[in-house]
């Protein structure tokens, strides 16, 4: 396997004081007598340091940090941008032996690996340690140590100046836990410890092997080989594994502690006391050196689990005895179609061997949703009888129903076109063009918005599509912006109706046929939106953005207007949250040329980072028009996997709603006194924004993503407003 899996090295850097110490790691990997397939280096909020890292690596891939600032959200960038079935991550200060890449590689053979980790030396910048310093305390420095393996061994976690995951492992764990590990200001660690324990949690079959011929040499420099540094990072230590016991559970996370402290650290201590009593002076040091070191990191690990528990039963008291659970297991999304033979239900998915434990099914007949049901997987795969079986137990009479009430066939009325806006995802946008492509309605023209990539990739792609597809059309737009991007295609649009579809979706083979027969049923409707499928449910994330109630548009056709079919929200239509989604909508295309398009002071990719899609549906509403929502229309959409991603998501949702109120507060005042009538209706949809409602057994939603939601929703109004100042400026600019 060691020649046959592609390879990701990521390396992570914040400071420029280690210059010296990244040109070299980045040297040892391209001197690998292993082929590594791409470097990434991934610099953790130091623009500075960026300019001159992509200056001086051409021939790396060297971006900006993503995520939160520190190690962990650095390294999930990287994992994100990565393209290798196996990740390996090499410190900024540590240099690589020639064969570190075969040597790790090597264990991949066995599917039962997930990660392998190797030796790290040290290579201290006094030549030699002080003399007080144990052995066995070579970790504070991010170093091994005695009392680790001496030859290839399963170990509970690796190390994290010297690892590899397989890029699946990392998906179904949702990445590193950006609330631990190093930033510039702190000395926590452990997030590759608690990353390797939810991984066995979730893949208790799968193994963790350390392969001591995998050798990193890593640099320690004066300033770590002092007392007080020994004493702070040990005290440090113990604080981060009770960030890590919180976790995952003080079982898991303490137990190599537990059996350390119990057998190689005793003889330690006694060995240097004795030597120390016989008249070395040293080892009595090192000796005393054992002693404090344990001794803080207990006190340590003490003291923030007291805060913590403190913390704890506040936030209890606060949320009514919520609490959060680390990791879920797989879900298997489906679309199931009545009116095609039923599949067989795998349990395990075949190219790594993960188990799903149920099937969330959304049932169709009739090209219309019945039913969203789930099937149990936890006793092995479901062959098509007994699909068949669960289903007519479950919705029998719901079918039936349908059956009686159903008018006949659709047919689509006229052309549509269809826009997709992206921006350097090639292979995700493939999918979807070629989606798009496969549906009953084919569109009568395909324009893909290329909003600002960095490559010429997305260029290459459409070219490339177009020579066999004619109504595809490519057209670049430079200023980032959602709104921006989708505006750029009007001036291409001929077909009276224009569906809007996110890159990182794959369309239903109705989707469009669907689209504009709702249209056709309703001359007055200016405006369709449709249902968003999960495509993939492996990690926590991912479950609990599929899980929120009010994600959840139902599956039943709905028509909005101001007076004929104005619902009973009192809000209406400010909360056009309700409507649908930007990653399935679709306009007259004469409503939007004559409203001029969208809003481009919203939408992701501006200082309002999102919100347009919610412009677009108030203004077909305030205008007189119709929207309707169509669950017929479905598209499957890739929901983030990491929690990082899933707590920018969550600012980025609250960012774009404000945003979008203050909009509607400046078109029309009268909005202050509709919120002011109904403040208990406003202050009910603030509690669901705090604390929202997570369908059937999930973990509660955590409060910190409630939290960066209403944060996002108070720095809305400042967000458009400085967004709006910078559009006009491009406008007169132009």
């Amino acid at each position: 396997m060691a020649m046959s899996v592609t390879t990701s090295v990521i390396i992570c850097a914040y400071t420029a004081d280690r210059w010296p110490q990244l040109l070299s790691a980045v040297e040892s990997v391209r001197k690998q007598t292993t082929l590594v397939g791409e470097v990434l280096v991934v610099i953790d909020h130091n623009a500075e340091l960026l300019r001159r890292a992509e200056a001086a690596m051409p021939d790396v891939r060297v971006m900006a940090s993503t995520g939160r600032p520190g190690l962990s959200g650095g390294r999930n960038t990287g994992i994100a941008a990565s393209t290798g079935e196996v990740l390996l991550f090499l410190d900024d200060d540590a240099i690589a032996e020639p064969d570190w890449v075969s040597n790790l590689l090597a264990a991949y053979a066995d599917p039962h690996v997930l990660g392998v980790g190797g030796a790290a030396h040290p290579v201290w910048e006094e030549s030699t340690p002080p003399r007080w310093w144990p052995a066995e305390f070579g970790w504070v420095v991010g170093c091994s140590y005695r009392g680790q393996p001496v030859t290839t061994a399963r170990v509970r976690n690796l190390m994290g100046c010297n690892m590899s995951l397989r890029r699946t492992v990392l998906e179904a764990v949702g990445g590193f836990d950006d609330g631990l590990g190093r930033g510039a200001d702190n000395a926590f660690g452990c997030e590759e410890t608690e990353l390797c324990i939810r991984a066995r949690q979730l893949m208790p079959d799968g193994d963790f092997i350390f392969e001591p011929t995998a050798v990193v040499r890593h640099w320690v420099p004066r300033s770590r080989a002092t007392w007080s540094y020994f004493r702070a990072r040990c005290r440090a230590e113990g604080a981060s594994k009770a960030r890590v016991a919180a976790a995952v559970g003080r079982a898991a996370a303490l137990s190599e502690e537990k059996s350390y402290s119990r057998s190689v650290l005793p003889s330690a201590f006694a060995r240097g006391f004795r030597d120390g009593v016989a008249g070395d002076l040293a080892a009595l040091a090192r000796a005393g050196a054992i002693a404090t070191g344990v001794s803080l990191a207990a006190l340590s690990f003490v003291s923030a689990k007291t805060r913590r528990a403190c913390r704890a039963r506040h936030r209890v008291l606060e949320s009514g005895g919520r609490s959060v659970a680390a990791t879920v297991p797989p879900v298997l999304p489906l679309i199931l179609n009545l009116n095609e033979p039923l599949p067989e239900i795998e349990a395990w998915r075949e190219h790594d061997g993960v188990q799903y434990a149920a099937a969330q099914c959304l049932v169709i007949l009739d090209g219309d949703p019945v039913s969203k049901i789930r099937l149990d997987l936890a006793g092995g795969s479901l062959n098509p009888h007994q699909v068949a079986d669960q289903i007519w137990q479950r919705l029998g009479g719901k079918i039936l129903t349908h059956r009686h009430n159903t008018s006949g066939e659709v047919s689509a009325a006229y052309p549509a076109s269809v826009v997709v806006a992206t921006r350097d995802r090639p292979a995700l946008l493939r999918e979807c063009l070629e989606s798009i492509l496969r549906g009953a309605v084919k569109p009568e023209h395909l324009i893909v918005v290329d909003n600002a990539s960095a490559t010429p990739e997305t260029a290459e792609l459409v070219g490339e599509l177009a020579k066999h597809e004619p109504s595809i059309r490519y057209v670049r737009e430079d200023e980032p912006g959602l709104a921006r991007a989708h505006n750029a295609a009007l001036p291409y649009l001929s077909s009276p109706v224009v569906a809007f579809t996110d890159d990182d979706v794959v369309v239903d083979e109705q989707w469009l046929k669907r689209i504009v027969q709702a249209f056709a049923d309703d001359e007055f409707a200016a405006c369709v939106t449709g249902a968003i499928a999960p495509r993939e449910l492996d990690t926590l994330p991912q479950q609990w953005l599929e899980g929120l109630v009010s994600y959840d548009k139902g599956l039943q056709r709905r028509t909005f207007g101001l007076t004929l079919h104005r619902p009973a929200d009192p809000l209406f239509p400010y909360t056009s949250g309700a409507f649908g989604s930007g990653a399935n909508m679709a306009f007259r295309t004469s409503f939007l040329v004559a409203r001029g398009g969208f809003d481009e002071a919203l939408g992701a990719g501006t200082l309002a980072m999102g919100g347009d899609d919610l412009a677009a549906f108030y203004d077909v509403i305030s205008s007189g028009n119709r929207l309707v929502y169509e669950p017929a229309a479905i598209v499957s959409h890739q929901h983030n996997r990491q929690y990082a991603a899933l707590r920018r998501q969550s600012y980025g949702y609250g960012a774009g709603l404000g945003a979008h109120l203050t909009r509607c507060l400046l078109s029309d005042p009268q909005m202050a006194v509709v919120f002011l009538r109904h403040a208990p209706a406003v202050i009910d949809r603030g509690r669901q924004v705090i604390r929202p409602v997570t369908a059937g057994e999930l973990p509660p939603y955590p409060e910190e993503l409630s939290r960066l939601q209403w944060r996002g929703l108070a720095s809305g109004p400042v967000r458009f407003l400085r967004s709006r100042r910078h559009t006009r400026r491009l406008h007169r600019t132009a």
